[in-house]
């Protein structure tokens, strides 16, 4: 074999490693979206039964204690940057679930569903100035795409939105969330993953025991139901969850992680469905308006643009 086949083999099974890594990246993202929609519901039933702040105490607490035992070894090299990084990320993580969950009980689940769903475009936009990422085409067509998708899963067949409490708190929550996505981008990378994901995590828990005297929460034992609601969201929608986005966003940037975690909603609405709510044709839509924004932001359409620069 030649110096130049050897090249060209050699690149070829580069691009086909890069391929299939990014095929297994895009499904664990999917995954983590499943996860997340089908915890919604189990949220909205589960502070029917207990403070909020109860809850994310317990969500988060088991949440760190499964990584703490499965990556022990890791943890006892955790660095100071880890640490600080980590805690810097946590508090957004912390302000995320704290406003939402809080939001939820002064709002419909379709609102606060819409607002946290506009975390999409504010982490397009938002990873500009903070990541230097220039948007491409695609991605701005993703954004477009999943923005007109939530807005007609989450509105009501009258197109009525007021603006309270509860909505003014999921607002909080989607910038929160935003900025989550944004600094796991910037500083995953650069430090061990679950040791950064640990941190955030255990951060979320002690903030959120803090938080309960605070909000009047009383420190009771819950329900059992509220244990095995608790249980599920640490172990899968919590620790397997966020130690995946620390992990695969070393591999792509935000925007196209943000335009997957849209589909979150559409694993909500198809779960409802299934347990005998009714989805408009106007939610069938914007469920296809998501998967279009997702395929719309893994498109390579820099030769449109290219194009269209060589014209002027």
């Amino acid at each position: 074999m030649t110096e130049g086949k050897r090249t060209t083999s050699l690149r070829s099974q580069l691009q086909l490693s890069e391929r299939w890594r990014n095929v297994k990246v895009n499904a664990l993202l999917v995954f983590v979206t499943m996860i997340w929609g089908s915890t919604f519901l189990i949220v909205q039933q589960t502070i029917k039964l207990t403070g909020p702040f109860t809850f994310l105490a317990m969500r988060f607490g088991i949440g760190a204690l499964v990584l703490a035992v499965i990556f022990h070894k890791r943890l006892r090299h955790i660095t100071r940057a880890e640490i600080f990084t980590g805690s810097l990320i946590g508090l957004f993580l912390f302000g995320t679930y704290a406003l939402q969950t809080t939001g939820l009980q002064y709002t419909t689940s379709s609102k606060a569903g819409f607002i946290t769903g506009l975390y999409v475009p504010l982490v397009a936009i938002l990873a500009v100035p903070m990541l230097r990422q220039k948007p491409t085409l695609g991605s701005m067509l993703g954004v477009i795409f999943s923005v007109a998708g939530l807005a007609l899963i989450s509105v009501n067949s009258s197109f009525q939105f007021t603006f309270g409490l509860g909505e003014f708190l999921v607002m909080g929550c989607a910038i929160a969330c935003a900025l989550h996505v944004i600094f796991i981008s910037k500083f995953a990378p650069r430090v061990d993953a679950m040791n950064l994901a640990l941190v955030q995590i255990a951060l979320t828990a002690v903030l959120s025991l803090i938080a309960m005297p605070l909000a009047r929460e009383p420190f009771v034992l819950p329900p059992l139901p509220v244990w095995g609601s608790a249980l599920f969201m640490g172990v899968a929608a919590t620790a397997f969850a966020l130690a995946v986005m620390n992990r695969v966003q070393q591999f792509v940037s935000s925007t196209h992680a943000t335009l997957i975690y849209a589909l979150e909603l559409v694993w909500v609405g198809m779960l409802g469905y299934l347990a005998g709510e009714q989805l408009s044709l106007f939610a069938w839509i914007g469920c296809g308006c998501i998967l279009l924004g997702m395929i719309a932001g893994d498109l390579p359409l820099s030769w449109i643009t290219k194009k269209i620069k060589s014209k002027e």
